[in-house]
């Protein structure tokens, strides 16, 4: 749950809703972690599943598309309806933000007497900082981050606020961790407004992450990469992705948004995994191969391999392939 209080008149205010009602939420979650007096939103046309799955809880609201009070019994949970429940609740996210409801990851500021900080390095505000941390020249680190013993922050890199690493961790130079998401709506001209990214990133003990990755923050819940988990160079983590204890992503590779790498899977050189696509424990995903839908546990996927020929010409001083 992403902790924000907020007024049942404060969120019909935001979404364009008559500012009335007694009813207060504790914060946001999403379908997939339920939880008493939490905001819900619903972007598609609603399911009897999902339905029935808010009605038992109790003092929550869910804002969903128009019509969707009518789709059946729900409970004690209220129905708030909108023409874009994803725009609207980016709405609620700004505001959070902006407000500051959100409580603080760390209360105050702590670096331990044990952590070797650069003095090239900037490190903002209330952090977390426990015994041999070492952090390299022209890092910049925090505000509300927590980093655990022994881990490494190497020269550049960048964690933005709500980013927790635990222990004997290593994050590689210049990786960006805890930005924004890829995330957009329409405001009220249609042009592009970004969605507010809340959820932080909560990144284990013993996790390796290399140069210039990029780790997204999730939008009300974490991005998460457990313990043991292994990160080459140059890979994207999108918003809300989950990689699994020791699982391996290598070099080039581009995981969308709320995606998941289970335990011990490999994801070879160069691959996609598209948004929400789950790749399966001890699953192989070779060189190239764009994973398009689910891969199951142990599954085997393989990207077509080249065609190899001889060259028929004999003219050497083309650049690249001769023009036909």
């Amino acid at each position: 749950m992403l902790c924000a209080k907020l007024q049942e008149r404060e969120i019909r205010r935001l979404i364009g809703l008559p500012p009335e009602g007694q009813r207060t939420v504790e914060g946001l979650s999403t379908l997939d972690q339920l939880e008493d007096g939490c905001l819900y939103f619903i972007n598609e046309d609603v399911t009897d599943a999902w339905r029935e799955s808010l009605a038992v809880l109790e003092d929550c609201m869910v804002i969903a598309p128009k019509g969707s009070a009518l789709a059946g019994d729900w409970g004690k949970c209220l129905v708030l309806e909108a023409d874009d429940p994803r725009a609207a609740i980016t709405r609620v996210l700004a505001f959070i933000r902006a407000e500051g409801r959100h409580p603080n990851l760390t209360a105050e500021r702590r670096v331990a007497n044990g952590a070797l900080i650069s003095p090239l390095s900037v490190i903002e505000g209330a952090v977390e900082i426990d015994d041999g941390v070492i952090v390299d020249p022209f890092c910049v680190i925090g505000p509300d981050v927590r980093i655990g013993k022994g881990t490494i922050i190497r020269s550049g890199a960048r964690l933005f606020p709500r980013v927790v690493i635990g222990e004997q961790s290593v994050v590689g130079p210049n990786t960006v961790v805890g930005h924004d998401g890829y995330g957009y709506v329409r405001d009220e001209s249609r042009n592009k407004a970004r969605m507010p990214h809340l959820g932080g990133v909560e990144i284990g003990s013993h996790v390796d992450l290399g140069t210039l990755t990029t780790v997204q923050a999730g939008t009300i819940l974490p991005t998460v990469i457990e313990d043991y988990a292994k990160i080459d160079d140059h890979v994207h983590v999108g918003h809300n992705v989950r990689v699994a204890r020791n699982a391996s992503v290598t070099c080039g590779t581009v995981i969308a948004g709320h995606a998941v790498i289970e335990t011990e899977a490999w994801v070879g050189i160069n691959s996609s995994i598209r948004e929400g696509r789950r790749v399966g424990s001890y699953a192989l995903v070779g060189m190239d191969v764009s994973v398009q839908e689910n891969l199951p546990d142990k599954g085997v996927a393989r990207a077509p391999r080249a065609t190899i020929g001889v060259r028929t010409d004999d003219d050497f001083s083309a650049i690249g392939f001769r023009r036909h």
